[in-house]
């Protein structure tokens, strides 16, 4: 069969109008094909761009409100000093974070897919610990904590925002003067915020042990 299909391809003279019908088709169809191949690349890249960029967006927005969240805390931590209550602290807590509906996780760099889903995970984290200091700890403490943590939050968030940008060609942001120096500040306030409890660690700590020697046990059983 093969032989006989190399016979009528032979035979064919290409100066005929059926020959050049048959070489126009099939330029004409490698054409059509390379077109959409590389239109279907192109709107490939540009969903790319465009799902990175939205989730980008979300994660700095979210960055901003943990800003708000810091304030607030500072605040509420001044009010319990201020009038000996623990009511300001009601109101402070590690704000919930969701990327947009329907994002298309297939069309992003695998390399960064896992980052972003464990994100909201993080951040869950925090607030659970949050609500658990909620239940016995002391309000400024509580302040103090959901201030770190918010802080932790923003910083991380605005660092995988970038990496989300720049791995997939996404443009980049360009913040006003208000966030012109916001990641920054929250590495210098987590710096701060992790010294002070260094240091406060350190101070409890001969306290501690004054107060394991001082419940020794008894040598001999109280007598009845």
């Amino acid at each position: 069969m093969r032989q006989e299909w190399l016979e009528v391809f032979h035979g064919i003279s290409w100066s005929s109008p059926l020959a050049l019908a048959v070489a126009s088709g099939a330029v004409g169809s490698v054409i059509t094909l390379s077109w959409i191949s590389v239109k279907e690349a192109g709107d490939r890249r540009r969903l790319r761009r465009d799902t990175a960029l939205e989730l980008a967006l979300a994660l700095e927005s979210y960055a901003r409100t943990c800003r708000t969240m810091m304030h607030k805390a500072a605040w509420a931590a001044a009010e319990s000093v201020r009038h000996s209550s623990g009511d300001a602290a009601e109101s402070v807590s590690v704000a919930g974070f969701a990327y947009p509906d329907k994002v298309q996780w297939g069309v992003l760099s695998r390399k960064v897919v896992p980052e972003l889903r464990e994100y909201p995970a993080t951040v869950h984290a925090a607030r659970g610990y949050v609500e658990a200091l909620r239940e016995f700890g002391d309000p400024v403490d509580l302040c103090d904590q959901v201030e770190y943590e918010c802080a932790k939050a923003a910083k991380a968030a605005l660092v995988l925002a970038r990496a989300t940008r720049r791995r997939h060609g996404a443009a980049t942001w360009k913040p006003g003067a208000k966030d012109s120096s916001f990641e920054r500040e929250l590495v210098d306030f987590i710096a701060n915020a992790e010294e002070k409890r260094k240091a406060s660690l350190r101070e409890r700590t001969p306290s501690v042990a004054s107060a394991r020697v001082e419940r020794q046990p008894l040598d001999q059983p109280l007598s009845a």
